[in-house]
């Protein structure tokens, strides 16, 4: 199809939309979902995109939603776990579109790239606003334009792979485009360190090393991009010495306080996760154990864990979710849901050793797969996987997978 019908311009404009509405709020990001959601069930039924049901993809992710469903009705509080498994199949939808968009629509690619630009841009300005107005030693963690909400830094984290791709698709032949883009990635990393969210300082600096080793640089290239980095997290913490202090100084604490069950503080040994979180994975496990199969129900893992049969964990035995997504998936759907998760991360491995082996790189191929494999990085710490917000940036990557897996079949 060559031709995208004029009639329906909103889809376009309604997925433009999503990168900022991630900003400005979950609901209105939810609104955005469900317009486009109408509006290509519409194009269905003028038999337009139905062939993109047929793909494996779909077709399996589907399957996984049925076990989430299952899972909620076979749990202790159905009504609160069918919440977030009954409408989840959108999500999948969402990909749908967006590949019917890449293939249909000619301008989506520049239209989506520069979406995700200004928002990014606004959300840089915003943040070097609130460092000049403000007294640098007041501002903990950075939260710029998502106010109370501390997940700018997991933003730009997971938004930034989809801004290369974009800007991949569109790019022009020149130096000068290149090096500002690539200053406007330096100054992303800044923006990320100064949220002070550590989970998403950890996996950035992850992902620039999975960077490294699959788009297969050489080290005068790693040198050179390393050099600026090490300069710019340094000056960060001379100018903003609340940012070393919480990513630094009060890491190690954590990592060398534990808090046994009287919640007394305890030094120890070094470790690479803190007590609490140590102690919310261990609730995960015992629920696993005690419901292997289908666990305890999506977002029933903070009413499971209320139970006195968690208490000899220790006191923070007991949280919205165990925040590591793995866990999460073993405990809230058991095995059955967690095959369907492990067999995506076995194909995103695969296909990343696979594309490692070819002369010829696939970059939008590549940051796909890397991006995938940061959101899914098994050793963080992560927020809720059935969080809508969350649910939205980890579907969008798998998008432009299933595009470069399609063009190159």
């Amino acid at each position: 199809m060559n031709k995208f019908p004029r009639s329906h311009i909103a889809l376009n404009i309604f997925i433009c939309l999503i990168p900022p509405s991630l900003v400005a709020g979950a609901a209105i990001m939810e609104i955005f979902i469900f317009l486009s959601c109408i509006i290509f069930f519409y194009l269905n039924s003028k038999n337009i995109g139905n062939d993109y049901y047929d793909s494996y993809f779909f077709k399996i992710f589907i399957s996984f939603c049925g076990v989430l469903i299952l899972s909620s009705l076979l749990s202790e509080n159905i009504l609160n776990s069918l919440r977030s498994t009954l409408f989840y199949f959108r999500f999948g939808v969402m990909t749908l579109i967006i590949l019917y968009l890449l293939e249909n629509y000619k301008k989506f690619k520049s239209l989506f790239f520069f979406s995700i630009l200004v928002t990014l841009i606004l959300i840089i300005l915003f943040t070097f606003y609130q460092l000049i107005i403000f007294n640098k030693n007041e501002l903990y963690r950075i939260s710029g334009l998502f106010g109370d909400e501390s997940v700018q830094g997991s933003y730009l984290l997971r938004m930034t792979p989809i801004l290369i791709i974009m800007y991949l698709y569109n790019r022009k032949i020149s130096n000068i485009y290149e090096k500002l883009f690539i200053f406007f990635l330096y100054l992303i990393f800044a923006v990320i360190i100064f949220s002070g969210e550590r989970a998403a300082i950890f996996l950035s600096l992850i992902s620039i090393i999975l960077s490294f080793i699959f788009l297969r640089l050489t080290f005068k290239k790693i040198f050179l991009i390393l050099l600026p980095i090490v300069i710019l997290i340094s000056l960060i913490f001379v100018v903003h010495p609340t940012a070393k202090s919480r990513i630094i100084d009060k890491t190690l604490y954590d990592l060398n306080t534990e808090i046994d069950i009287t919640g007394t503080k305890l030094s120890k040994n070094l470790n690479i996760i803190s007590t609490g979180h140590q102690q919310h994975f261990h609730s995960a496990i015992i629920m696993f154990k005690n419901y292997p199969l289908l666990g305890v129900g999506v977002r029933n893992f903070r009413n499971e864990c209320k139970k006195d049969t968690y208490k000899v964990v220790g006191p923070y035995h007991c949280s919205t979710h165990p925040h590591n997504t793995y866990l999460q998936i073993l405990s809230e759907t058991g095995i059955i849901g967690f095959s369907f998760f492990i067999f995506f991360i076995a194909f995103v491995l695969f296909n990343l050793g696979k594309l490692f082996k070819k002369k010829n790189l696939n970059y939008p191929l590549c940051i796909a797969l890397i991006s995938i494999l940061i959101n899914f990085f098994p050793v963080a710490t992560n927020g809720s996987f059935f969080n809508n917000w969350l649910s939205t940036l980890y579907f969008l990557p798998i998008a432009f997978l299933i595009n470069e897996i399609k063009s190159k079949v």
